[in-house]
C-alpha cells in the first residue's frame, strides 16, 4: 500500500490541530454523493474547472479510502456534497457550527466567508486572515471581495472575468458595486451577476433545499463520532508509521479533547 501521502496528510492535520487548539475538525471532500450535475458546469456549459490537472487529482483520490479510515479513527468528521462541492459544504458549516471556526485551505475563495467568528488560514503562505486584518490584507471587505472575484474571474476555476480588469481596477469596481454607484457599475452589471452565481459560496446552498438537507443529515450523524485510538494504532501498525506509534499519547492529547470546547477547525480537502 502506498502510504507516503497518508503519512504526510496525517502529520499535517495534527500540526494544524495543535496550532489552533481545535476540538473538532471537519474534513470536506469534493466527492459527490449523487450523480446530479453541478449547477456551475451547467451555467458555464461544461467549462467550469475545465483546466484542472485531473491526473494529479486522481493520484490524491487514490489514497481516499485510507485517509477516510484513518481520519475517522481520530474522530475527524468527513462530510460530502450531494451535487455541489466542498466549498459549498464549508460555507454551510460556517452557518451552523457554533463558536470560532478556522477554514484551512490554499484557495482564497474562502476569504469571502471571513466574519466575526470565521477566520481563514492559508497553510502555504502561513497567513491567518480574520475580520480584523482582512482589509489590510485584501484592500477590500469580505462583501467587496465577492464582487472582486466576480469582476476579475478565476483562472483556476476557468471563470472568465471582465476584460481589462486586473487587481487595481477590480478593487475599484468592487467598491463601486457595494456602494451601488450606478454610473460606474451599469455597463458591467450583467457579467458580474452571471459570475456571482459561480463565485459566491452562499449562492449554491441558498438555492438547493435538497443539498442543505443532505448536509444537515450528515452533520447530525457526525456529532456522535468519537476517536478510536486502538483502531488508529492498528492502522499505523499496518502502515509502519512507527514515529506516530511512538508518540501516540501526543496524538491522543490533540484529538481526544472535549467536544464542548469552543474552537472548530475546517479543512478543505484537495481540489
Amino acid at each position: 500500500m502506498e502510504t507516503g501521502s497518508l503519512f504526510t496528510f496525517l502529520k499535517t492535520i495534527k500540526s494544524n490541530a495543535t496550532t489552533f487548539k481545535s476540538n473538532k475538525i471537519y474534513l470536506a471532500w469534493d466527492t459527490k454523493l449523487t450523480k446530479q450535475t453541478n449547477f456551475r458546469k451547467t451555467l458555464t456549459e461544461g467549462t467550469y474547472k475545465g483546466t484542472r490537472d485531473h491526473a494529479r487529482n486522481k493520484e490524491v483520490y487514490d489514497s481516499m479510502e485510507n485517509i477516510l479510515r484513518s481520519t475517522r479513527s481520530l474522530g475527524i468528521k468527513n462530510i460530502f456534497p450531494g451535487s455541489l462541492e466542498a466549498d459549498d459544504v464549508i460555507s454551510w458549516l460556517c452557518t451552523v457550527v457554533e463558536g470560532k471556526k478556522i477554514i484551512i485551505s490554499v484557495d482564497n475563495d474562502f476569504a469571502q466567508l471571513v466574519s466575526t467568528d470565521v477566520s481563514f488560514y492559508n497553510p502555504i503562505k502561513k497567513v491567518l486572515i480574520d475580520i480584523n486584518n482582512f482589509e489590510e490584507y485584501f484592500k477590500l471587505t469580505p462583501k467587496e471581495y465577492v464582487y472582486y472575484k466576480a469582476i476579475v474571474g478565476d483562472t483556476s476555476d476557468n471563470i472568465a472575468g471582465i476584460e481589462g480588469f486586473g487587481k487595481v481596477k477590480g478593487v475599484k469596481l468592487a467598491k463601486a458595486f457595494t456602494a451601488n454607484q450606478t454610473d460606474l457599475i451599469n455597463p458591467y452589471i450583467d457579467k458580474v451577476k452571471e459570475n456571482l452565481k459561480l463565485v459566491d459560496l452562499t449562492y449554491g446552498i441558498s438555492n438547493s433545499i435538497e443539498e442543505v438537507a443532505l448536509y444537515n443529515q450528515q452533520f447530525q450523524e457526525l456529532q456522535s463520532f468519537k476517536p478510536d485510538f486502538e483502531a488508529f494504532k492498528k492502522i499505523c501498525e499496518e502502515s509502519e508509521f512507527n514515529s506516530i506509534i511512538n508518540e501516540l499519547d501526543k496524538w491522543k492529547n490533540v484529538f481526544g479533547k472535549s467536544v464542548n470546547e469552543s474552537l472548530v477547525d475546517f479543512c478543505k480537502m484537495f481540489e
